[in-house]
């Protein structure tokens, strides 16, 4: 039964799209756009850079959940701000000096392309200061495109209350970069390396369900490699997609540790296979670190599967032991 506790929370979790590709926050979101910051401004007002700081620590393997109120109030107890400035490499310490997040380098230089180009090759994640206005800051997430060229350059604005896909080429240029390590949990640090496999009940159980007229049952299972160097947790779920890739509902879900470089099998429980009848219809695999009931929609990731491959009772010999 507690496996299905969840369920309601996750349906709240997952209703907008997946539109991010790496953690997103607005700094006017209502649940800590009052919130003051360390010279008296609000997190609404000039909450641009720990909104990005947290987008960067709560996409860490390993941090908790973080979001810019509790980022901000750890900052303010902790000598992360002089006056409303950031104390850039502070933020890098709350997992302990060394550990986790940490600032490693910073460039001064207008559209310095080779500073931002060369850190993200390297897996860092950059902070700019964007041109064209007095102090806003965005989170570069990757590049896409040639070095010299603003809009290779894809960023998470905190400044928007929608998320909206915005390039570096929206203000036509940066002022000012700093760049963090870490071990980010994106697309990139997880991969599956089996097909979803469903499998139903056995043949020779079908015709009781058809006979009482009750949904036909169907266990899941899939397996997923950690690509990072150090462990992840989380909740991994079983979420069911139309064709245009939008969530129908969530299924079932694992919360799981994943060693380090190493691989697991996740097993679910599917109460009703007919969906899967639509051919347009999928199953995928979602990874989340938290549950709200007011999220924000942008903090989950929506893995890449392989495909579907139906199974049966016959194969069982391949379906990994249930724990």
């Amino acid at each position: 039964m507690k496996k299905y506790i969840l369920i309601p929370i996750l349906a709240i979790l997952l209703s907008a799209a997946f539109s991010a590709e790496f953690t997103w926050f607005s700094q006017t979101d209502s649940r800590w756009n009052d919130k003051r910051l360390g010279g008296g401004s609000s997190i609404g007002r000039s909450g641009c850079v720990v909104s990005c700081l947290s987008m960067l620590l709560n996409a860490e393997a390993s941090n908790p959940y973080m979001t810019p109120d509790k980022l901000n109030d750890w900052l303010r107890k902790n000598g992360g701000y002089a006056g409303n400035n950031m104390r850039w490499q502070i933020p890098g310490l709350i997992d302990g000096d060394g550990l986790g997040m940490e600032l490693v380098g910073k460039s001064t230089r207008y559209n310095d392309w080779n500073f931002l180009s060369e850190q993200l090759a390297m897996g860092n994640k950059v902070i700019v200061k964007v041109a064209g206005r007095r102090s806003h800051w965005v989170l570069v997430v990757r590049q896409d495109g040639p070095t010299n060229k603003a809009s290779s350059y894809v960023v998470n604005d905190p400044g928007m209350k929608e998320f909206e896909d915005r390039t570096l080429g929206y203000w036509g240029g940066f002022r000012s970069a700093r760049s963090y390590s870490g071990n980010w949990l994106d697309e990139q640090a997880f991969s599956l390396n089996s097909e979803i496999n469903v499998v139903p009940v056995d043949d020779d159980e079908t015709f009781l369900y058809d006979i009482y007229d009750l949904p036909v049952p169907a266990d899941v299972y899939v397996t997923l490699t950690n690509s990072l160097d150090v462990d992840i947790h989380g909740f991994f779920i079983l979420g069911l997609f139309d064709g245009d890739d939008r969530l129908i509902s969530s299924i079932d879900f694992e919360y799981a540790k994943i060693d380090a470089n190493a691989d697991i099998d996740l097993l679910y429980e599917m109460p009703d296979i007919t969906p899967l009848d639509d051919e347009s219809n999928t199953l995928k695999i979602i990874y989340s670190k938290y549950f709200s009931s007011m999220p924000s929609g942008y903090d989950t990731i929506n893995l890449q599967a392989q495909g579907i491959r139906n199974l049966s009772k016959s194969d069982e010999d391949n379906f990994p032991d249930k724990r």
